[in-house]
């Protein structure tokens, strides 16, 4: 009976410690927004290790003049503008122009960010509080469902009447005699309490701990010099092949920067622009342009950012109509 009543009151304490740790660190999290603070769900890994997807990363303006290389900058990316950039700043370009790394990332990122797009510097990581939002964007369902559940059972352990909850000192009888030996080994209100605020106490220290400490590590070391910096180069399209299929089909590979679109060219000429980022074939449009007894280059353009682009090194020929009629085919 001892045995079990210890079992309760550790499982009892420990689901309290959770909860009480997982709400401290939603707070560090939230808390700083009535500052004007940012706080921002960390999506990848191109932080890593100082910052891991899951992570919240609390960011607070600066003035211009204090994004110096080594500071973890959150902007606005500008190779998608419906994103946002959380990189390491790596070096100041010669017109003021922020070059950006992810920690992770083998070079610099391919498009630099203007100063004006950034919102703030990091000051302040939460760790793994966001790894729900990251597994509901990404479909992970077993793991979001596995911590769910566990923090409904602890959430439901911790609100229940513990087996430390006992009644309060009982009052002398009214004869004057004494409680009885049971009823005089029950806990005082006042002990309990104590008992709960130490439990408490000892969470919050653990919560203030896993916040801070990595904080300093995250946000505090230095970048590669900027010197070893070099910036992302975009590469083209590679293998392009074509095949014949009521026209001439266009196929290609592509590993590099994650691209914004591709364009299909004629020669000089865009025949189909904003290509969607992943596909790997395209037909050639029968816009009565081509020639039976000319044969025309086709290349594919990657590109990813607004003036970012790369071309394929190689085409392949295609030819054309005759008189009107036909349709391109591959030569």
């Amino acid at each position: 009976m001892r045995s079990r009543r210890i079992i309760l009151i550790a499982g009892v304490a420990t689901a309290r410690a959770i909860v009480t740790l997982v709400l401290s660190l939603a707070f560090w999290a939230a808390a700083p927004t009535t500052l004007g603070w940012m706080p921002t769900t960390v999506m990848t890994a191109s932080m890593s290790p100082a910052i891991e997807a899951g992570d919240i990363v609390v960011s607070r303006p600066v003035p211009r003049e204090a994004l110096l290389p080594g500071r973890v900058v959150l902007a606005i990316d500008p190779d998608r503008v419906d994103r946002l950039r959380l990189h390491r700043v790596a070096g100041i370009g010669a017109e003021g122009a922020l070059v950006t790394k992810g920690d992770a990332n083998p070079a610099a990122d391919s498009t630099p960010l203007d100063p004006d797009a950034v919102l703030g510097v990091g000051v302040l990581r939460v760790p793994a509080i966001g790894l729900p939002l990251v597994w509901m964007r990404t479909g992970q369902v077993v793991p979001l469902a596995v911590v769910v559940a566990v923090f409904a059972l602890c959430l439901a352990v911790a609100l229940r009447r513990g087996v430390d909850d006992g009644p309060d000192e009982p009052s002398p009888r009214p004869d004057g005699s004494p409680p009885t030996r049971r009823a005089s080994r029950a806990r005082p209100a006042r002990a309990r309490l104590w008992a709960r605020g130490l439990g408490f106490a000892v969470a919050l220290a653990t919560a203030a701990v896993a916040v801070s400490t990595p904080a300093s590590a995250s946000f505090s070391q230095e970048s590669v010099a900027s010197a070893n910096v070099t910036a992302g180069r975009v590469t083209g399209p590679w293998a392009l092949g074509c095949y014949n299929d009521g026209g001439a089909v266009v196929t290609w590979a592509y590993e590099g920067w994650e691209p914004r679109s591709f364009d299909l060219l004629v020669g000089e000429r865009v025949v189909i622009a904003d290509i969607p980022p992943w596909y790997r074939a395209a037909r050639v449009p029968d816009d009565g342009s081509y020639s039976l007894f000319r044969t025309e280059r086709v290349t594919v353009r990657t590109n990813v950012g607004e003036q970012w682009s790369a071309e394929s090194a190689e085409g392949v020929p295609v030819g054309g109509v005759l008189f009107g009629f036909g349709r391109p085919f591959c030569r």
